[in-house]
Order: structure tokens, then C-alpha cells, then sequence
């Protein structure tokens, strides 16, 4: 049998991006050449599903433990 671990995380960042003008930085989303830089992250939460197991009456079941 086989697990899965599924692991949720926090995160605070912020961008950074150069523009001519503040009205056109006014109008403008993060784009792919922003500078990214991560400030911040915690890990919230994981979680171990095993794979499907059979229940004494024949249907499959997902369990699972919090960490």
C-alpha cells in the first residue's frame, strides 16, 4: 500500500517592477518579468491519504490523518 502526503503552505511575497510613469504602474498587474521575492512562508498543514482501501462491506473508502 501506498500513501500520499499532501502538504499546505502560507505564503507572503512581494513584486517588484520599474514603469515609465505612476499612472501606467496605476494600471498595470504583476507581469512575468517582476522580480518576485518570497518573505515569507509557514507550513498551515499535511495530510496523509492512503490509497483506496476496502471497507468490511465491500466499498472502498479514502482514509485519512492530519499531521
Amino acid at each position: 500500500m501506498s500513501v500520499f502526503k499532501e502538504s499546505f503552505f502560507e505564503a507572503s511575497f512581494k513584486t517588484i517592477e520599474e514603469f515609465e510613469s505612476a499612472e501606467i504602474a496605476a494600471k498595470t498587474n504583476p507581469s512575468e518579468n517582476a522580480e518576485l521575492k518570497i518573505t515569507d512562508i509557514k507550513l498551515d498543514k499535511s495530510v496523509i491519504k492512503t490509497n483506496k482501501e476496502e471497507s468490511n462491506d465491500g466499498k472502498e473508502q479514502q482514509s485519512i490523518e492530519k499531521i
